[in-house]
């Protein structure tokens, strides 16, 4: 019997080297004549002179068999378990039948995300993020920042900071205490030192206003009992802790730039 042309992948070929095969029908007899076509068959694919049919490999290497997958060990659940569970999404993929060059830049990868999470990298972003924070406006030149500053009297900003957000204002005021905001300390942000400062109205009610330091250029200088001009940017209703967790709540100001009195 015979075999039909595709009946066998390249890499699987079959050959009966004891019998004549036909090279139109590509099927295997012992006679002279082709039982199909009833061509003869020529010496050069009669038996004993024809060639050794040598099985075909894929240029990987690999069988193009389909080779079977446990769930478990698919790429999809794998990369989960290297994120939520790396040293077990290692242990899965070492055991997984895939490629040992692509296994190896995987644990490689697997083994990096694991140290980098273990020494704190998001920490180390939000350190660089906070050291590049800008709270107020830095575009802007000293006499144009203050052009754009327009008076803000205390009284109206502590009775309504929120509506007074981002507003571009200048203010007089006295200086009260200073403190450092106990949070922006232990997370290394730029700006965490804070005056807080007063302000008396015509009928002698005094509010108080805190004014968060993010001087653009020289340094402040300001001690308790200062009377300051302070441009800056309205930044609403706070609440911030000194080193020693005290409280301080209230309308802030960033400011930009001072002037003393």
């Amino acid at each position: 019997m015979g075999r039909f042309i595709g009946s066998f992948m390249d890499d699987n070929e079959l050959d009966r080297p004891d019998l004549n095969k036909c090279p139109d029908c590509e099927c295997y007899f012992p006679q002279d004549n082709c039982p199909i076509c009833g061509k003869v068959c020529p010496e050069e694919m009669r038996a004993g002179n024809r060639k050794t049919v040598k099985k075909k490999k894929s240029r990987n290497g690999k069988s193009k068999a389909v080779q079977y997958v446990d769930w478990y060990h698919q790429w999809w659940f794998i990369i989960v378990m290297l994120i939520i569970f790396p040293i077990m999404g290692i242990i899965l993929l070492v055991g997984s039948p895939h490629s040992k060059k692509i296994k190896i830049a995987v644990i490689a990868i697997a083994v990096v995300y694991t140290l980098a999470s273990g020494y704190g990298l998001t920490n180390m972003v939000d350190s660089v993020q906070n050291y590049f924070e800008r709270p107020v406006n830095i575009s802007l030149t000293f006499s144009e920042y203050v052009s754009k500053c327009e008076n803000l009297s205390p009284d109206d900003y502590f009775r309504n900071p929120d509506s007074y957000k981002k507003k571009f204002v200048k203010m007089e005021l006295s200086v009260k205490d200073k403190f450092t905001d106990i949070e922006g300390e232990y997370s290394n942000k730029k700006y965490n030192d804070y005056y807080v400062c007063t302000y008396k109205n015509a009928a002698g009610v005094e509010f108080t206003i805190l004014v968060r330091s993010c001087i653009q250029s020289g340094v402040e200088n300001l001690t308790v009992g200062d009377k300051v001009t302070v441009y800056g940017e309205c930044a609403g209703s706070i609440a911030v802790y000194d080193m020693d967790y005290k409280t301080y709540t209230g309308p802030c100001v960033n400011a930009a730039y001072f002037s003393l009195n």
